[in-house]
């Protein structure tokens, strides 16, 4: 019997095997939509013309046929004056800032589809302009070319 024990307890000894420690593998994501996520919308060489424009909520349509070109990244043309622009994703459209236009420094939200159809209807920008004060907000109607 005390052979026995001692067999078991050399078996049970020689049986044992270390597990190595590693991190875990991370689980790897199932990709359903085939959009790219990190894909990201320029305006650079397009060219848009404002149609029309609205000061305040309320007024006036008034016509206007200028053009807006967007250069590179950074640069854009009103009426063949350079000036520079910001573009940029917000968490469900793009915010777009003119700088030096006529009406102030502008800034609006465009989203996708007025990108995709080349249409913009009403869309309102706010006139940010350091030291105005007002906020005057102007709607445009512009359609790319």
């Amino acid at each position: 019997m005390k052979y026995i024990i001692i067999l078991l307890s050399f078996f049970s000894l020689i049986s044992c095997v270390k597990q190595e420690i590693g991190p875990p593998n991370p689980p790897q994501p199932i990709v359903t939509d085939s959009t790219q996520i990190d894909s990201v919308y320029n305006l650079v060489g397009q060219v848009w013309i404002i149609n029309q424009y609205r000061v305040g909520e309320f007024g006036n349509l008034i016509p206007l046929s200028d053009t807006i070109e967007f250069v590179d990244l950074n640069t854009y043309t009103y009426n063949g004056i350079e000036s520079p622009y910001s573009f940029y994703p917000t968490a469900s459209a793009f915010n777009l800032t003119l700088n030096f236009t006529p009406f102030g420094n502008l800034s609006g939200t465009i989203y996708q589809g007025n990108l995709n159809m080349g249409v913009m209807n009403g869309l309102k920008f706010t006139d940010i302009t350091m030291g105005s004060g007002n906020g005057t907000n102007y709607y445009f109607w512009m359609t790319r070319q």
